[in-house]
């Protein structure tokens, strides 16, 4: 049905597809203008995340068996080792263990964490995602495609509007809060 090469590229996409949509919950959800299903975000937020994981090992694992462009296993896991294009499989390697990081203490290890820290790791997502975001651009073999280069336009622009809105929103939420605490 398809070849390693395209299973590797669809992994990749959902990988991105997937995380991409994590984040954007997540923004969403924490944003003082969304009042409503927070929870159903919430739930969201997790399940997308966790089904980038998922897609994002199994993008690694077919690049081991990969016939046209092998990887080994210390080009997976050690950034700038690979042949191929070192510097954007780098990224893409380093993304997968912040993603990594970051699952891991938001779903293993956030109630022995102080609530600081956790927030600052949990927000090295969107560095992640900018990381992926190069990556699947400037590596992924679809790039040229029209309709894939709207999407990273659209998901792009989506992320964009909505850590906006975020900061926005915190900035305002905070500002009221100083005002209050004067009169």
């Amino acid at each position: 049905m398809f070849n390693t090469w395209e299973w590797i590229r669809i992994c990749g996409f959902l990988a991105y597809f997937y995380f991409t949509v994590s984040v954007i919950f997540g923004l969403f959800r924490k944003s003082p203008s969304i009042t409503k299903q927070k929870n159903l975000l919430f739930h969201l937020h997790l399940s997308a995340g966790w089904l980038g994981l998922l897609a994002l090992i199994m993008h690694v694992l077919l690049l081991l068996i990969d016939h046209y462009q092998p990887y080994s296993i210390i080009e997976i896991l050690v950034p700038f080792t690979a042949k191929y294009k070192p510097l954007l499989s780098a990224i893409g390697t380093i993304s997968l263990y912040v993603f990594l990081v970051v699952i891991m203490t938001s779903d293993l290890l956030i109630r022995k964490m102080n609530r600081q820290l956790w927030k600052s790791i949990h927000f090295l997502v969107l560095p992640a995602w900018v990381m992926i975001f190069l990556h699947g651009v400037f590596i992924g073999t679809d790039s040229a495609n029209p309709i894939i280069q709207l999407f990273y336009i659209v998901t792009g622009s989506i992320i964009i509007i909505a850590s906006c809105l975020r900061v926005y929103g915190t900035y305002t939420k905070a500002t009221a809060a100083s005002l209050s605490k004067k009169e």
